[in-house]
């Protein structure tokens, strides 16, 4: 009965954000869109074979900060305030931990975590968070992440996000998610956004007779792992589908560290005909390397009333 709960809310959910106004207050998308459409169809028009059939469009997305409002992983702290907590924390205060226990060790997790982020590296830091979830079972970390996607963080999309991503799927164009975010809490993000949960792609550890280990999947999905993955996508779908042609027409992202290389990626691709199109999203001004390359916008309104 639980299931069939959670279901109905994942479907109502995704119900509602899919019939959002066609227009934001936000102006972007529609250009935005219309420029990645014109592609897809000025490439099909030039095609030896017109038929979309023969054509595998794609979209690569970011997901905290580019369709999420924050971080699921994170939380989401504006100015002081605490807007949401992240998974991480939930996760240790329900006690799937073997790190930290339930009753003061989020506060340890975070300075230990803000240790690693700061004065080490990110790429030590963003894989932490799955592996000191090990020994928990795979499945009470996806009922909380189900239930916290469902009832908290799907209110925190970026309409404008939505509406594009909205747009490309309805048109043909497959949109995937490359996260550095805990792919144990990145997959229950898939129904609200109405995609198969196949498109998301989170650091992963190995999963062993049902729970998380500590050892680590490659590539790891934060900066040049994420490139990484969006090419091994690419090539999978490719072999899977040998009489198609697989083109990747849009990138999006928000942070030029952890985004920059998959979407640089993108950008300088040589398509049949037209431009790919890579979109940063508040992620402020552009360092040399990523100069002239992406479409930047900004955007700050979400599904719920924030």
């Amino acid at each position: 009965m639980k299931h069939k709960i959670m279901a109905f809310l994942s479907i109502t959910i995704s119900m509602l954000l899919f019939c959002l106004p066609a227009m934001a207050k936000e102006t972007h998308p529609e250009p935005i869109i219309s420029k990645i459409m014109n592609t897809k169809q000025a490439i099909l028009k030039s095609a030896k074979d017109p038929s979309s059939s023969k054509f595998i469009f794609l979209a690569f997305w970011d997901f905290d900060g580019t369709i999420l409002k924050g971080d699921c992983s994170e939380g989401l702290d504006s100015n002081g305030t605490i807007s949401y907590k992240g998974l991480a924390e939930l996760a240790i205060n329900s006690g799937y931990s073997s790190i930290y226990p339930p009753k003061g060790g989020a506060d340890k997790f975070w300075k230990d975590y803000r240790h690693m982020e700061q004065d080490i590296g990110k790429w030590l830091a963003y894989p932490f968070i799955p592996q000191m979830l090990y020994g928990a079972k795979l499945s009470d970390i996806h009922k909380l992440s189900e239930k916290y996607f469902s009832k908290v963080l799907s209110d925190y999309y970026f309409i404008s996000s939505i509406q594009i991503l909205k747009a490309l799927e309805k048109d043909g164009v497959e949109c995937h998610v490359i996260s550095a975010s805990a792919d144990v809490f990145l997959d229950a993000a898939a129904p609200t956004l109405g995609l198969d949960v196949s498109r998301f792609h989170g650091i992963e550890v190995r999963i062993k007779d049902g729970r998380l280990t500590r050892e680590l999947v490659y590539p790891v999905t934060y900066s040049d792992g994420k490139r990484e993955k969006l090419m091994s996508i690419v090539k999978e779908i490719a072999r899977q589908h040998p009489d198609k042609q697989v083109i990747v027409l849009a990138a999006f992202g928000n942070s030029y560290g952890t985004d920059g290389p998959f979407m640089k990626y993108v950008a300088t691709q040589t398509l049949p005909t037209g431009h790919p199109v890579a979109v940063m999203i508040n992620g402020g001004n552009s360092p040399t390397v990523y100069r002239d390359l992406f479409v930047k916008v900004e955007q700050s309104e979400t599904v719920g009333k924030h």
